[in-house]
């Protein structure tokens, strides 16, 4: 039975409830007991274009109940795509395996490409709109009991609030019936027409823009307004078009869509670029970077010393104007990764021929994104770094911790809250090894070290605070890494590499034979058989007989943490503890 089925085959509260893993009672007590000024958070984000954003933000409770109905109706509006027989996607907004870029690409190298903006595009969704849809919409046709919880979930003060996980998929439901509208008219004009969220994009090559989407002003003005039939359409759906927000451009001029360039390819504004450029250059300076600024009011004093300034004969809007000053804001490492990433996905290829060379090099741009990330993962640390071979070792590690957490409080400390580690991970993510074009395993590491000291090299800001370990097997496959090694000092047993960098081995056991992290479990938890199958640490298995290294980290380590032995782990975390307090005696 698909989603639409489940949800259409729901009659009542219970139902809707179980539907989305809810106890009737639980599920009635978020939905009417708690107040419901209580159920939000408000606060304000300035926007892009200047002026501020207000978002609702859903307390756990609710949130939680919120993304389980956004999870339900997502599948259905996917359903529901495919059984309309779309041959091409019309919305990209909120949708997965979708985006602005997806968005774009649709508008590039046309001859005129024209944005409109719907105002107040959540807020104009009201309690009585969603109810409605989903009781008379041909693929839903809800029991107006369902439709009514829904609605309730979904809206506050009457309105789809920004920052409620259901806002996206409900917003892309109804904007549906829009899109439909706006695709027949799009077709007659012979315009492509797409949607992100609230904007709207047309293109077309045609010599002169149709008249029936938009048309200038006058001869002499470079405004344009939008075609009587296409507003009359948009309203007819109960959304309202933001005059102010309506331009086109011609392939003379830098053409928009959804942000990005698409006059030749899908591309970034230069002045965003340079941007991130200057922010990551006071970033590796000086370990901090000012993102925007905005508005503050001044103090009564002060606004009355600046008005003082002006001369009685200065206009009074002069002396208005000075009460207010701009304050600049600070940047985190967390938005300027945004930033760095989106730019990095936008701009192809990542890497070039060079000089008409076999061989590639990184573009400026990748470049730029090695950079901050170098400095995000190995130079601005707040706590001591462990590199492995592989996302396994790190489960196999944390598993040991904690059931190790008395023996080594420096690493792990157990809260009521759970455990917090005083250690981290890196995380070598697909984005991390495409960026630095790392290979998988020791190669990838050995590479990470040839590159370590020319990186470190450009940073002036406070950090190296806590060293880099990196935990490697002590086997055949570590000879490139081994090679790399200067004389290991006798009186200690780890290398120490360079910068806050550090080569642990897997400690020998009982006789000196090759030694991979895998045989620092005993003999009974490396035979443990799942569905039959036998353990099979090698990357070629036979997956009728056997399992392999993820299926042994989760599905024995990590399912039976609490019963395993992790004692063979001391040596390492033994290892860990003296490479940090080494580093502690350096600096």
């Amino acid at each position: 039975m698909t989603e639409l089925e489940k949800l259409r085959n729901a009659k009542s509260l219970s139902d809707f409830a179980s539907l989305l893993g809810y106890k009737p009672k639980a599920f009635s007590y978020i939905l009417y007991k708690i107040d419901n000024e209580k159920k939000y958070i408000a606060f304000t984000i300035p926007k892009k274009t200047g002026g501020e954003r207000r978002i609702k933000a859903p307390i756990d409770q609710l949130k939680t109940l919120q993304k389980r109905l956004a999870e339900l109706l997502n599948g259905c509006f996917e359903e529901i795509f495919i059984k309309d027989k779309h041959n091409r996607s019309i919305s990209y907004g909120f949708r997965k395996d979708h985006s602005i870029i997806k968005n774009a690409k649709n508008h590039k190298n046309k001859r005129h490409v024209f944005n409109i903006d719907l105002q107040d595009f959540f807020p104009s969704i009201n309690f009585g709109r969603v109810r409605g849809f989903f009781i008379k919409n041909v693929h839903f046709q809800l029991v107006p009991e369902v439709a009514t919880i829904i609605a309730q979930i979904a809206c506050h003060n009457n309105e789809l609030p920004q920052g409620s996980p259901c806002s996206p998929v409900i917003s892309n439901l109804i904007g549906h019936l829009l899109d439909i509208r706006m695709v027949y008219l799009a077709k007659k004009a012979q315009c492509t027409y797409t949607r992100y969220a609230d904007d709207l994009t047309f293109s077309t090559n045609k010599k002169e823009f149709p008249e029936i989407i938009a048309s200038q002003q006058s001869l002499d003005s470079k405004k344009w307004i939008v075609g009587k039939k296409l507003k009359k359409e948009i309203i007819k759906v109960g959304f309202i078009i933001n005059e102010n927000k309506t331009s086109l451009q011609n392939k003379t001029v830098r053409q928009i869509a959804t942000g990005l360039v698409v006059n030749k390819k899908v591309n970034i504004k230069r002045e965003y670029y340079r941007k991130a450029k200057s922010m990551c250059h006071a970033l590796f300076q000086s370990d901090q970077f000012y993102i925007g600024s905005k508005l503050i009011s001044l103090p009564a004093n002060l606004e009355k010393a600046k008005s003082d300034e002006v001369s009685p004969d200065d206009s009074i809007g002069i002396v208005q104007r000075k009460s207010q000053s701009e304050e600049k804001v600070l940047g985190s490492i967390k938005q300027l990764e945004g930033i760095l990433s989106f730019i990095y996905q936008v701009k192809q290829p990542h890497y070039v021929p060079k000089n008409g060379e076999k061989k590639v090099e990184p573009t400026a741009v990748t470049n730029l994104y090695r950079k901050f990330l170098f400095y995000k993962h190995y130079f601005s640390l707040d706590r001591p770094l462990i590199i492995c071979e592989g996302q396994t070792d790190i489960i196999y590690l944390k598993c040991a911790l904690m059931q190790l957490e008395k023996e080594y409080t420096t690493l792990i400390q157990k809260t009521d809250n759970g455990f917090v580690f005083k250690i981290q991970f890196l995380n070598f993510t697909k984005n991390l090894k495409d960026v630095f074009a790392l290979p998988s395993g020791t190669p990838g590491l050995a590479k990470l070290m040839d590159i370590y000291k020319e990186y470190m090299a450009i940073y002036y800001g406070n950090g190296k605070k806590h060293p880099v370990i990196m935990l490697v097997d002590n086997d055949s496959g570590a000879k490139e890494i081994m090679r790399k090694l200067k004389d290991k000092d006798p009186a200690k047993p780890f290398f120490y590499y360079a910068e806050n960098l550090y080569i642990v081995n897997i400690p020998f056991g009982d006789g000196d034979e090759d030694m991979a992290i895998e045989d620092l479990f005993d003999k009974e938890t490396l035979t443990t058989k799942i569905e039959n199958k036998i353990f099979n640490r090698k990357k070629k298995i036979d997956i009728k007989t056997e399992y392999g290294k993820t299926a042994f980290a989760t599905s024995v380590v990590k399912a039976n943490r609490n019963k395993i032995k992790f004692d063979g782990f001391k040596g390492i975390f033994d290892l860990f503890t003296e490479v940090i307090e080494d580093y502690k005696a350096k600096n």
